[in-house]
């Protein structure tokens, strides 16, 4: 890494969470975190922990995809 800990590997690191390539559009990015905050919203899942954290997880990926300006 060029860049370790800084946007550039957050943001990678972030789209990997999302399942999602490096040439992910704002609008895959979107798209995908929609769905996944569905599937893994705690109302969804019973209370699920390990839903839960994944949740938790899909949260921060598009925090720092948003913040690095790619949605």
């Amino acid at each position: 890494r060029t860049n370790p800990g800084g946007s550039a590997s957050s943001a990678a690191k972030a789209l990997e969470t999302l399942g999602l390539a490096a040439n992910a559009t704002g609008a895959d990015i979107k798209a995908r975190y929609k769905e996944l905050v569905k599937r893994h919203h705690p109302d969804a899942n019973g209370g699920d922990r390990g839903s839960e954290e994944r949740f938790r997880d899909v949260l921060q990926a598009y925090r720092v995809l948003k913040q690095a300006g790619l949605c």
